[in-house]
């Protein structure tokens, strides 16, 4: 058999991302968990000893402000301007990471109002092990905001509500959207 035939250019080594598994071990074994893909492994014949325990949260949730541009009628959020200040989330995401959490989800309010957003989601997927997501009503993506998001937010919930009805047309942009970003072709 000829090596070569496997190798990979690096063009299609950097286009399939590298799997980044984070270790959490509770009761019902060791909990594996790859944020680059969503990949969740379970390893529950092992036995793991109570004092390596997670005492982390799997998931933690984060209202970033309760800024909102929108009134829906089914949305409970209080509407202010109340926000947190970057510097208490980031040691927070630290702490969480340290322990055994494994994914952050961002919300509010709308979460791309908040003011170091791009900075907060940067600082979350190069210096934590932690799965970053948020959830967005998807008014304020654009192409600009996307590129900045790209490879620092590893998955996003869109509400489709508010699109005056026309959730076919909202899905097949979205769906249009991923193809274009898994592929790279538009």
């Amino acid at each position: 058999m000829h090596v070569d035939r496997f190798r990979t250019s690096s063009h299609e080594r950097r286009a399939t991302p590298r799997r980044q598994w984070k270790q959490r071990c509770s009761e019902a074994g060791v909990h594996l968990f790859d944020r680059t893909t969503g990949l969740n492994v379970l390893l529950d014949e092992l036995p793991v000893p109570a004092s390596l325990y997670s005492r982390a949260p799997r998931q933690v949730s984060i209202a970033l402000t309760n800024r909102c541009d929108l009134a829906c009628a089914h949305c409970y959020a209080p509407k202010s301007r109340d926000e947190l200040r970057l510097d208490t989330i980031t040691r927070w995401l630290a702490e969480l990471d340290a322990h055994g959490t494994l994914g952050i989800g961002f919300g509010g309010g709308e979460p791309t109002l908040y003011p170091e957003f791009v900075k907060l989601c940067q600082y979350a997927a190069r210096e934590t092990r932690l799965s970053v997501s948020f959830t967005t009503h998807g008014h304020h993506i654009d192409s600009e905001l996307a590129e900045r998001l790209r490879d620092n937010v590893h998955f996003i919930r869109v509400g489709l509500l508010r699109f005056g009805g026309q959730v076919d047309y909202a899905a097949s942009l979205l769906v249009a959207a991923l193809r274009s970003y898994s592929t790279g072709l538009t």
